[in-house]
């Protein structure tokens, strides 16, 4: 047995990287996360295409991404939050906000139109920042900050207007709602833009590993020098500058800046999210899940219209959807606590002392040791 000498005369083991689990059970795992949403979503297409023969039209389909156009843009960071295991109550009173000091800028304090757009979306990134600071490097409950910010900001945009609603921005503002490029509506082509580069940094760059890495386990995510305060803080500010966008596009449709506008946005976003196949813990998700959550709720709002059934049915028909989610969730949850191999070409040798170093998976992320020779 070793002697106190030699445990302390012991080097010291850290973690030093994030290692990847077994590939193809996290892509069989994604696949089913996403892909079943998006058959359900095919599904449900073809039988509003055979109910009604205006579904699958070129107007129709336009309507449906339109409708959606703002909702998807907010999701895009606030399914980067819900990955991370943070959460954004406040989009939807922070929209109104938005649109209610767009209005004060524009009508009451003779701002010009490019000013008052500049600081709205001013307001809606510092709104961010607050929650960002709050959550990401004090450490306080999400779910408390943004639900106070929730009542906040629709408090305050009550108090500055006096629940008076501002109109007739003009011509060129309405372009930002009602506008098209190319044949197609300006909300739309902003919230593509919105996915390409949400897509971009969630795959293409480490921040999406590192999001996912913060909702499964934060502590480790640390220790391996992932930004855990830094990186939810900048997606807040992000969450705040998209709903931000959504007030003023909102505003620009119904030329009135009224503290009303976004109301029940956060729900329609948490929702979309959520059957987009996000853990609402963290630490699992992806945004092509999201993008078919979003499209899910699109078409299912429009096509019960047409087929003549009122939109009570279609709440219940989303609740329905968000209850199976929920199933699926625990579902998923069961699966990712299966044993998983590990894929490490450099572990399958020996270390220098002979024996073979296994690397340890805490909280869904796989951690390895490394001695200092």
């Amino acid at each position: 047995m070793a002697g106190l000498s030699d445990v302390l005369r012991a080097k010291p083991r850290v973690n030093l990287s994030i290692n990847t689990v077994d590939h193809h059970a996290l892509r069989r795992l994604g696949a089913a996360q996403g892909g079943g949403l998006f058959v359900a979503l095919l599904a449900l297409g073809t039988y509003f295409t055979f109910a009604n023969s205006s579904f699958l039209t070129r107007s129709n389909l336009l309507v449906i991404l339109l409708q959606v156009s703002v909702v998807g843009m907010v999701a895009v960071p606030g399914a980067m939050l819900l990955v991370a295991g943070k959460l954004d109550l406040s989009v939807g009173s922070l929209a109104g906000l938005v649109a209610a000091c767009f209005g004060e800028f524009n009508k009451v304090m003779g701002w010009p139109l490019g000013l008052s757009i500049a600081g709205a979306l001013l307001v809606g990134a510092l709104w961010g920042l607050m929650n960002g600071v709050l959550v990401g490097y004090f450490r306080f409950s999400p779910v408390i900050v943004t639900l106070g910010g929730y009542a906040g900001a629709s408090g305050v945009a009550q108090t500055i207007t006096a629940d008076a609603t501002r109109s007739g921005f003009g011509p060129a503002f309405a372009v930002l709602g009602n506008g098209q490029v190319v044949g197609i509506p300006a909300p739309v082509v902003i919230f593509v833009a919105v996915f390409v580069v949400g897509v971009y940094c969630w795959y293409e760059t480490p921040i999406g590993r590192h999001l996912i890495g913060i909702g499964a386990n934060p502590e480790a995510a640390e220790a391996v020098g992932v930004a855990t305060r830094r990186l939810p803080c900048l997606i807040y500010v992000l969450s705040g500058l998209a709903a931000a966008a959504g007030g003023l596009i909102l505003t620009s449709q119904l030329d009135g800046a009224s503290v009303q506008i976004g109301l029940g946005l956060e729900l329609e976003v948490l929702t979309a999210i959520l059957l987009g196949g996000v853990a609402f813990n963290g630490g699992r998700g992806s945004l092509w899940g999201t993008l078919a959550g979003i499209l899910f709720i699109g078409v299912l709002d429009d096509g019960l219209i047409l087929i003549n059934i009122g939109p009570y049915v279609a709440n219940l028909a989303v609740g329905a959807a968000l209850i199976v989610a929920a199933g699926l969730d625990v579902l998923y949850q069961r699966i990712e606590r299966l044993p998983m191999r590990i894929i490490d070409a450099e572990s399958s040798g020996n270390d220098s002392t002979g024996g073979s170093e296994q690397p340890e998976t805490v909280g869904g992320v796989a951690t390895r040791e490394y001695g200092t020779r």
